[in-house]
C-alpha cells in the first residue's frame, strides 16, 4: 500500500495548463503524494506529435510524481466493475483505461484525482473507490 493519489489523465492536462491548480497542489506534489500508472502514461503519450514532443510529455509527466504500478488482478477488478456499471445502466461512461485507473487506485489506496465525472459514477458502485475532482482547492 502507498497511499496518497493517483492522477488520471483529466489531471494532468487540468495541472499543465492551470497555474492556480499547480499552485494549490505544490505540497502534495513535493512531499510526493501525487503517483500515476501505466494506463494513464499510454493514454497521455498517445497525443504526442512526435518523438522530441513525447519526450518533453515525459518529463513534464514524470515530474508529478513516481508510478503505482498496475496490479495482475487489476482485470478481475475492471469486469466487476463493468458487471456492476452494467446493472445500473451506468457501463458506457467509464471506459478501459479509466476502469485501470481505479483498480490501479484501490489496490494502492490512492485517492483517484481527476476532471471526470465518470470516476464519480465508477464510484457511486464500487465504494472501495476513493475520487476527487482536483479543481475544487484551486
Amino acid at each position: 500500500m502507498i497511499g496518497g493519489y493517483l492522477l488520471d489523465s483529466s489531471a494532468i492536462w487540468h495541472l499543465s495548463k492551470n497555474m492556480r491548480s499547480l499552485q494549490a497542489w505544490h505540497e502534495a506534489i513535493a512531499v510526493g503524494a501525487f503517483r500515476t500508472c501505466e494506463a494513464t502514461r499510454a493514454e497521455m503519450f498517445f497525443s504526442a506529435k512526435d518523438a522530441a514532443h513525447r519526450d518533453e510529455m515525459i518529463k513534464r509527466f514524470d515530474s508529478f510524481g513516481k508510478i503505482a504500478p498496475v496490479p495482475k488482478q487489476a482485470w478481475r477488478w475492471v469486469e466487476t466493475a463493468q458487471y456492476k456499471l452494467t446493472q445500473r445502466g451506468l457501463h458506457r461512461s467509464a471506459g478501459p483505461v479509466d476502469l485501470l485507473v481505479c483498480a490501479t487506485a484501490v489496490h494502492h489506496d490512492l485517492t483517484v484525482l481527476h476532471v471526470d465525472n465518470d470516476f464519480r459514477t465508477v464510484a457511486s458502485v464500487m465504494p472501495e473507490l476513493h475520487e476527487r475532482d482536483i479543481r475544487p482547492l484551486a
